[in-house]
């Protein structure tokens, strides 16, 4: 058999964590069940990620990821309009990856436990890959303060979302609280981008 590439085997490591932390949760996620879950032995994952800190931080890195870059932002309405929008996609791609979801927020909660320090780190990574996801969306004009502001909204508003979801398993409750937040985002977007510039002395 041919041998796995790094990266393939990386990719392996880190879908194999997300189903192992869906399955029983990430103080349960041990490097054992997660090699055996991929099919690999224990050595080598212990060669590809030092500790499992390392790991669990890459997974993280590709809950970021993954979801932003199959995002379609496309103008549409407003510019605010485009953001909410941008949200709901969000909500809908972790909905066709619940797994993913769950990994998320068991993953955030371990590290606050766990790891503040990289807890932090996840959040402003998590922050900065939002606010550009937003500063390309077309017309949309924001400073710098209000940018960050919208960003940690957008944030606070999947996080919760996607945390009620699975309190509730309400597929449909979802969608219509999707709705609810979307709207609200949408209106801090339009208030920011209304407020008159400041006129010149």
């Amino acid at each position: 058999m041919a041998r796995m590439g790094a990266q393939l085997r990386r990719q392996d490591f880190i879908e194999a964590t997300v189903k192992v932390i869906a399955e029983y949760g990430a103080a349960n996620a041990t490097t054992r069940r997660i090699a055996a879950q991929a099919d690999s032995p224990l050595a080598s994952l212990h060669y590809t990620f030092h500790t499992k800190d390392e790991l669990f931080y890459a997974v993280y890195e590709s809950l970021i990821n993954t979801p932003r870059q199959s995002l379609e932002v496309t103008a549409g309405g407003t510019a605010a309009q485009t953001v909410g929008e941008t949200l709901r996609q969000a909500v809908n791609w972790f909905m066709t990856h619940p797994d993913l979801a769950i990994a998320q927020s068991e993953l955030f909660a371990w590290s606050l436990r766990n790891n503040p320090a990289m807890a932090t780190r996840i959040y402003a990574d998590a922050a900065q890959a939002t606010e550009q996801t937003i500063k390309k969306i077309e017309g949309v004009r924001l400073d710098s303060a209000a940018l960050t502001t919208v960003s940690r909204l957008f944030i606070n508003l999947l996080d919760g979302l996607l945390i009620a979801w699975s309190a509730h398993g309400d597929t449909e409750r979802l969608k219509a609280e999707t709705d609810t937040a979307c709207q609200a985002l949408e209106l801090l977007v339009a208030t920011f981008e209304t407020v008159p510039e400041a006129v010149s002395a």
